[in-house]
Parts: C-alpha cells; structure tokens; sequence
C-alpha cells in the first residue's frame, strides 16, 4: 500500500518525516546530558604487580640462559647433562631458582608499592623508561651475584678439599653459599627499584595504591613458601641422598607439589582469618607473619617428631620410615601446624592490644 501522494513530493511534510535531524535528538535529553561517561579505573596495584612480575620473568629467564649456556658450551658440558638428569641434582636446582624468583618477585612488588603510596600516585609519566631501566639494571645485578658467587664457590671448594670433609663441603656450598647469593638478589633488587624510579615522576590522578587484605595474605603465604623452598635447598638434598631408593616420583613431592600445596594453603587461611580492612599493616608485618607461622610451624614439627621417636622402639621406627599411611599423616600434621602458625601469628600481630582498643 503506497502513502498518499501528497507526502510523496518534495514538500513540508516530506522534510518533516524524513529529517536526520530527528533521529539525532534523544529521548530523555536531560538525562543524557547529565550522565557523565565514567572511565574505567586501573587495578590499584597495577604498576607494582607488573614490575615484580617482569622482575620473577627476568630472573628465570636469565637462569635458564646461564643453565643452558653451562650444559651445551662449556668445556664439561657432557659431564654437567649427565648429573643434571638425575633427581638428587635437579631438583635442588630448580629449588634455588624459584626461591630467588619468589624473594625477588617480594622485594620488588614492596618497593614499588610502597613509591606510588609514598608519591600518592597509582602511574608514571614514562612506563616504558622505568621497565627498561629496571630490566637492564637488573640483568647486570643477576650478573654480578652469578660471578661473585661462582668465585667464591671456587675459593671455598679449594679450601674444603683440604681442611674440611663431605660435613663441611655440604655446609659451606650448599647452605651458605646459596643464602648469600639470595640475600645479595633481595638486597639488590630493592636498589634497582630506588633506582629505577629516579628515572621518572609520578603521573595520572592523586592517590596511591591501597594496601588490602588480599595484599596481606599473599605476601604472608609467599614468605611462607620462600622459607620452605630454603629448608628443602638446605637440608632436602642432604637428607634425600641418604635415602637411595628416592626416585623423580619422591623428589617432584617434596620439591615442587608440596610448596604449592603449603602456598595455596596458607594463603587461603590468611584470607580468612586476617582482619579486613587490614588497618594500618603493610608488607613488613605480612611478611613477618609468614616467618613467624613457618618457624612455628618447624620447631612443634621437630619437638613431636623427638617425642615420638623416643617414644617407639627401632623396629616400629623402621615399619613407620617404610609406610605411606605414616607419610601421609605426617603431612597432614605439617598442613595443621602451619595453619595454626598462622593463626598465632595473626594474633600476635594483628590483634590490637587492649591499651589502643580502650583509648578507641
């Protein structure tokens, strides 16, 4: 059906139908008008998170690099393949690099955080600059701790085979060695960010990151899981190599699936149980948390495993060294007493005294 002639023409009528102009009016113009368009807001923590994430980045790439560049070009490159593909090697290895990542991943993210409170600003006026400072300064760190260390680690090995046993080489390369390198990394990375951060100024709106509850918990459950990988790099692999018949089955256990389970563990208990807000704790209290909850968590383990060994004869100690069931409740054991070692330790520190509730 066609509509009556005289709209058909070019007259009034047909200008008035048909005039985009209408179609570019809004039905509640007051309304559009008065609704502002609201930006998307950044993640508060953004900047840090993505600083220590590059750092954790950098740090295993550049142990993979030096790893490979030892196992296919130097001169014993053979000989190094032949023991990396064993277990008792390996694992203590991969251990060493993922607690310095873990350490380092801390150091930064604390820094960093604590600049943009400290700046009262949640961006900077050159990203790229602060990354590529921040790279480079820390590549040329991880190199000057690797050269340190492999020298010192030559100078102590000459010294060993002649004054000291397989005790002393065991102490001096394994445990002291490696905590020095670690400590030389944390200590480092935070001077790369104090660093780094001269190198820019803070940008975008006023008003630093917050320090939540979420915060708090990771920080602690990743202190957490730093000290576990420690032990395991200190005495894991002087324990498991009395043990002949440990395979890749056992050492992938001890070395890798249980610090994920104790990390997954006890950041969800520190979700739980901390106050939220958190108030006015930051890094340092969390991080004390988690040592706090981990040592606990050590010195009841040893002092039931004493009582229990004085308490069973040599036999039944044999049947309980050859059990599953037994292993199983001893981890079952250790996931309780860290839960409760963060659970002391959520009292010791984040519990308000008397004194400032009642001044409250």
């Amino acid at each position: 059906m066609l509509p009556p002639a005289n709209l058909l023409h070019d007259g009034p009528h047909r200008r008035a139908m048909f005039d985009p102009e209408l179609f570019r009016l809004p039905l509640f113009p007051d309304t559009v008008r008065a609704t502002p368009m609201i930006e998307p807001t950044p993640f508060p923590s953004s900047l840090a998170w993505r600083l220590a994430l590059t750092a954790v980045v950098v740090r295993v790439a550049y142990a993979a690099l030096a790893q490979s560049y030892s196992v296919f070009w130097l001169p014993e490159s053979a000989q190094l393949r032949e023991i990396y593909s064993q277990p008792q090697f390996l694992m203590p290895l991969l251990t060493t690099i993922a607690t310095s990542a873990v350490f380092i991943g801390l150091t930064v993210w604390g820094a960093m955080h604590r600049w943009l409170r400290q700046k009262d600003t949640q961006a900077v006026d050159e990203p790229r600059k602060l990354f590529g400072t921040f790279v480079a300064l820390l590549l040329i760190l991880l190199l000057a701790v690797s050269v340190a260390t492999v020298y010192l680690r030559n100078v102590l090995m000459q010294y060993i085979m002649v004054h000291a046993g397989p005790a002393g080489q065991f102490i001096t390369l394994g445990l002291f060695i490696s905590a020095l390198a670690i400590a030389l990394e944390i200590l480092g990375a935070y001077l790369v960010v104090r660093i780094a951060t001269r190198t820019v100024q803070p940008a975008g709106l006023a008003g630093g990151p917050a320090y939540e509850q979420r915060h708090a918990a990771w920080n602690s459950g990743l202190m957490i899981l730093g000290w576990q990988l420690s032990v395991c790099i200190a005495l894991g692999s002087y324990l498991q190599a009395q043990a002949m018949s440990v395979g890749w089955l056992e050492y992938a256990l001890g070395y890798l699936i249980l610090p994920v389970i104790i990390l997954v563990l006890c950041t969800q208990v520190c979700l739980k149980i901390l106050p939220h807000p958190i108030g006015a704790a930051r890094q340092g209290r969390a991080l004390a948390h988690g040592t706090l909850a981990f040592w606990l968590a050590q010195v009841l383990g040893v002092g039931m495993g004493f009582l229990a060994i004085r308490a069973m004869s040599w036999n039944q100690l044999i049947r309980v060294a050859e059990s599953n069931v037994a292993a199983a409740v001893t981890l079952l054991v250790y996931a309780a007493l860290l839960v409760l070692g963060c659970m002391v330790g959520k009292l010791a520190l984040y519990t308000p005294s008397r004194r400032l509730a009642s001044a409250h």
